[in-house]
């Protein structure tokens, strides 16, 4: 879908890059202590079967240990494939649209292209660290959509631009 041509959207206002250093570095993290977690809670799990404790918090902490594993890497695999998506992708916003650049593909939607934007919020403290601090779904009409999330630079100025810019689309 790229109904129209980007000179038609007008002038550009501001270009936002996607920030992959920074989505790179919450992957390493991640997946480390994923794989720390998995591979000290799957031990310590199989040394709690062979007790004969009949405990209650017997088996807590491995459980706790490879749970926190278990999340890391299904995080850190989450964000992977988050990261080899956005390679190389840029927002322009105009002032008739925006345009996404990605992979060598440049995609370009009018005002009038977008059925919705919605911001997931509040977000905890940890958020900006894991590039959660903005999680912005614009949902275009005739299908497809766009996810501006916190590893976009200055991606808190983009969500407001695209909320005024498009009020009815807003929810």
């Amino acid at each position: 879908m790229n109904p129209h041509p980007e000179p038609a959207l007008g002038a550009l206002l501001s270009e936002h890059p996607t920030d992959n250093v920074r989505r790179r570095t919450a992957v390493v993290w991640s997946l480390l202590v994923g794989v720390v977690g998995v591979a000290a809670g799957v031990p310590i799990l199989l040394a709690t079967f062979d007790r004969d404790d009949t405990g209650t918090g017997s088996n807590v902490l491995p459980g706790a240990v490879l749970g926190i594993g278990l999340l890391g890497l299904g995080f850190g695999l989450n964000r992977l494939v988050a990261l080899v998506r956005s390679r190389g992708e840029v927002y322009a916003l105009h002032q008739g649209g925006i345009a996404r650049q990605r992979r060598g593909e440049r995609r370009v939607f009018g005002w009038a292209d977008i059925a919705s934007v919605q911001q997931r919020g509040p977000r905890p403290p940890l958020a900006y660290a894991l590039g959660n601090d903005v999680d912005l779904r614009v949902r275009l009409r005739g299908g497809g959509r766009l996810r501006i999330t916190g590893y976009t630079r200055d991606a808190q100025a983009l969500a407001r631009a695209l909320t005024r810019a498009t009020p009815a689309a807003g929810e």
